[in-house]
C-alpha cells in the first residue's frame, strides 16, 4: 500500500518507506498520520518483507516533524487536538511495536515527529549536515511522558534535558556524540550503501530469531510493570522449535550460508 505522500516499495526482502512530502521537508501533515497505520499494516503483512527502512524524499530532509501549517484547521479545538494526539500515539506504537528490524536513514532535518519516527527505530545512521531538534519549547506545544521517554530510552536524563529544554538543533556529528544515532557516516552515497548493507545482512538473519530479540529487549526495557518473562521465554523455545534452528545449524556444519524461511 503506498499514497502519494507515503511510498511503500520493496526488494529482496527489504522493505523502503518513504516520507514523500519534500516541498515541506517531509513535514507529517494530517492525511500522512491518517494513511500510516494502513501502510506500516500492509508492512506487516507482507512475508517476503523482512526489514523496514525508513527515509525522506529528497535531499534535504528526513521529517521536519508536523506541518504546523496545517494546526488552525486540524488542530486548533480541545476535540481535534485530542484526535490528533490519539492518531499520532497509534502511528507511534505501531511502529514501535513491529517485530521486523527497522532503519532510520536520516540526511538533512530530523525534527520533532520526525525525530520521534528515528527513535522508534532499531538503528539509526546518519550524514554530519543533519539537523535534529525537539523544537516543542520554541513552538508552545507540550512534549509528553510517552515522547520524552522514547529520548531517555536512547540518551538518558541529562541529554534529553538538553535536547528539550533547550530545543535547539544539533548536527550529526553531536547525535553521535551523545548516543543520539547509531552510526555516522561522511555522505549521502555513503549513508545509502551503509543502509543497504546493514538492511539486507539483517533480512538474511533468521526471522523468528530477529522479532523475538526485539520483543525480549522492548520487554527488559519496558515502563509501567516488570517484564513478561514467561513470553520471553516462549518466544525462545519457539525459535528452538524451528526450522529455522535446523538450518542454521546445517548450514554452519556444511559451511555454506544459511537460507531462513521464517518458520
Amino acid at each position: 500500500m503506498s499514497t502519494d505522500y507515503l511510498q511503500l516499495s520493496g526488494e529482496g526482502g527489504v522493505a523502503t518507506l518513504t516520507l514523500n512530502n519534500p516541498a515541506k521537508h517531509n513535514a507529517m501533515n494530517f492525511a500522512m498520520w491518517q494513511a500510516m497505520p494502513g501502510v506500516l499494516q500492509s508492512f506487516t503483512e507482507a512475508k517476503d518483507a523482512r526489514v523496514l527502512v525508513l527515509r525522506g524524499a529528497g535531499e534535504r530532509s528526513f521529517s521536519s516533524g508536523n506541518d504546523v501549517s496545517e494546526f488552525d484547521k486540524v488542530r486548533s479545538t480541545p476535540e481535534q487536538v485530542a484526535h490528533y494526539n490519539n492518531l499520532q500515539r497509534i502511528v507511534c506504537n505501531q511502529l514501535g511495536s513491529l517485530t521486523k528490524p527497522t532503519i532510520a536513514q536520516i540526511d538533512g532535518y530530523c525534527l520533532g515527529a520526525g525525530l520521534e519516527f528515528a527513535l522508534l527505530c532499531d538503528f539509526r545512521f546518519c550524514t554530519p549536515t543533519s539537523r535534529f531538534a525537539v523544537p516543542a519549547v520554541k513552538l508552545g506545544l507540550p512534549y509528553r511522558y510517552e515522547d520524552i521517554t522514547k529520548l531517555l530510552d536512547v540518551i538518558g536524563p541529562a541529554r534529553t534535558k538538553e535536547m528539550v529544554l533547550d530545543g535547539r538543533r544539533i548536527d550529526g556529528v553531536r547525535a553521535a556524540e551523545i548516543g543520539l544515532v547509531t552510526q555516522l557516516v561522511q555522505s549521502r552515497a555513503e549513508l545509502e550503501a551503509k543502509v543497504s548493507d546493514l538492511a539486507q545482512e539483517l533480512a538474511e538473519s533468521a526471522p523468528l530469531s530477529l522479532s523475538a530479540a526485539k520483543i525480549t529487549i522492548a520487554e527488559a526495557i519496558r515502563r509501567g510493570g516488570p517484564a513478561n518473562l514467561a513470553y520471553c521465554d516462549q518466544l525462545a523455545d519457539a525459535v528452538y522449535a524451528s526450522a529455522d534452528y535446523v538450518e542454521g545449524r546445517n548450514a554452519f556444519a556444511a559451511k555454506r550460508k544459511p537460507r531462513f524461511a521464517g518458520r
